[in-house]
């Protein structure tokens, strides 16, 4: 990388940071001018603490520089990522291994089966599709026995098996049995409520091989896989949507990839059996310990947001709480035990590991004491109408910079700036958002007071099979 291009992505990147310094600046007077000139409202200030001053000040610096300097920052660099220019030719197509990790899935697996072996008919090179039925009580053997045959019909010469174990031994040493089992050169784990478009493999692979990467991972589009009509899974597709298209992306400009996720990942196979067979898994978020794990090894990881899969998301509140406490109490779990060496590494992983701690759970912490704290900001104002048309305004703005970022996102995600015309229930993005903060809040008291998890299984919606 030359100097001079340094020198111009340092110019590009201190944009959001000065448009940040203006709106910080400059925007009290611009509310000023418009509750004085055009809501025709004078102002009659009272005195008041100057600890009023300082915690409004505070709050309001806050959310500008985090919103639009560092979401700025990150919505840059994927835009970088997403310009770049590389040739994805496919020199070779080594064998590859899907492997379904399966406890009491006879509603989806089917569905699940036939994606892989579509993905497989369209792959010119070996693959085998290997489920292992982790102790399951239902049918989901039977089902799946059932599903290869019929697709065997159509294409005879994939390979494909179940393994079952005797009893429940949970997801990360149903995964360790098929990647002992597994013969290709490759390994796609596949979670066993996650279908796959037909040329996700195709575009994994030919990314993999075009930037020498050791494992890569793909698009996760949220579904209730019934029309997608359910609201919580509507919010989670607009977070998705941020976290892969913008975040992720901007991650994969500085290899810095935090997590290869459950649902859509490829590895390269002696990698991956190396790490098995070197640790023992201890998170109840196996693909973020494995893939920290591949960062603490020094391998390259990349992302592939062409190569989409479907997954069938948390349709209630109870379901979405417990799959946040898992997340973010494995989070914490490895960012400041397993892992937390790599907080300290001189790699772009440890700023990422840095931000997802201080943006995840320090925002989270001043987003609940700003959202407690307004009752006694307007109660002790010095003009409690004045204080009201700020607060108006200033949401607005915030309002119309989270519906730009959104609109960017779709557009990286689904190449459509109102995908399913989703940019409509930005209003309700909060509750999720609220959702969240209050999750990791709860994550980060529990961790403290030594708990890190256990794996749940939830129950899914009324599953449509023929919405693929």
């Amino acid at each position: 990388m030359s100097r001079s291009f340094k020198a111009a992505l340092a110019s590009l990147f201190s944009i959001p940071i000065l448009l940040a310094y203006i709106m910080w600046r400059w925007l009290p007077l611009l509310v000023d001018l418009i509750i004085r000139g055009l809501i025709h409202y004078e102002p009659k200030f009272q005195p008041t603490s100057w600890l009023w001053h300082v915690a409004l000040s505070f709050f309001s610096a806050w959310y500008i520089f985090s919103a639009v300097a560092v979401g700025g920052i990150f919505l840059l660099a994927s835009w970088i990522y997403n310009r770049r220019k590389i040739k994805l030719e496919r020199r070779r197509a080594p064998a590859v291994s899907f492997i379904v990790p399966a406890y009491n899935e006879e509603e989806i697996i089917s569905k699940v089966i036939a994606s892989l072996f579509r993905c497989a008919a369209n792959y010119p090179g070996y693959t085998e599709i290997i489920v292992i039925d982790d102790g399951s009580t239902d049918n989901t053997r039977v089902i799946a026995e059932a599903t290869f045959k019929m697709n065997w019909e159509k294409w005879p010469y994939i390979k494909a098996k179940i393994i079952s174990h005797k009893r429940r031994m949970g997801k990360a040493a149903a995964i360790k049995t098929g990647v002992k089992k597994a013969i290709g050169n490759l390994i796609a784990t596949v979670d066993a409520d996650t279908w796959w478009e037909p040329d996700a493999l195709n575009l994994l692979v030919n990314r993999m091989i075009a930037e020498e990467f050791d494992a890569v991972a793909g698009f996760i589009h949220p579904s209730d896989g019934n029309g997608d009509k359910n609201l919580y899974v509507i919010l989670q597709q607009l977070e998705y949507s941020q976290g892969l298209g913008i975040y992720r992306c901007a991650q994969a400009l500085g290899k810095s990839i935090l997590v290869i996720p459950g649902p859509i990942g490829l590895y390269r196979a002696n990698i991956l059996k190396k790490i098995f067979e070197e640790i023992d898994l201890r998170s109840v978020t196996e693909d973020l310990e494995i893939t920290l794990e591949m960062h603490k090894r020094g391998f390259k990881i990349g992302y592939e947001g062409r190569a989409r899969s479907t997954t069938i998301a948390p349709h209630n509140f109870r379901i979405l709480w417990k799959q946040r406490k898992r997340w973010f109490i494995g989070g914490l779990h490895n960012f400041l035990g397993i892992h937390r060496r790599l907080l300290f590494v001189r790699r772009w992983v440890a700023l990422i590991l840095w931000y997802s701690l201080v943006m995840g759970y320090g925002c989270a912490l001043i987003e609940l004491i700003a959202t407690f704290s307004l009752p006694i900001l307007y109660w002790f104002a010095p003009d409690k109408i004045y204080f009201l048309y700020n607060l108006i305004l200033y949401s607005l703005i915030v309002f119309l910079i989270g519906v730009f970022q959104h609109a960017v996102a779709l557009k990286f995600s689904y190449n459509h700036y109102n995908y399913r015309k989703l940019l409509f229930y930005t209003p309700l993005y909060p509750l999720l958002r609220y959702i969240n903060i209050l999750a990791r809040i709860t994550c980060l008291i529990q961790y403290i007071a030594g708990k890190r998890g256990i794996w749940e299984k939830s129950e899914r919606p009324t599953i449509s099979m023929d919405n693929t």
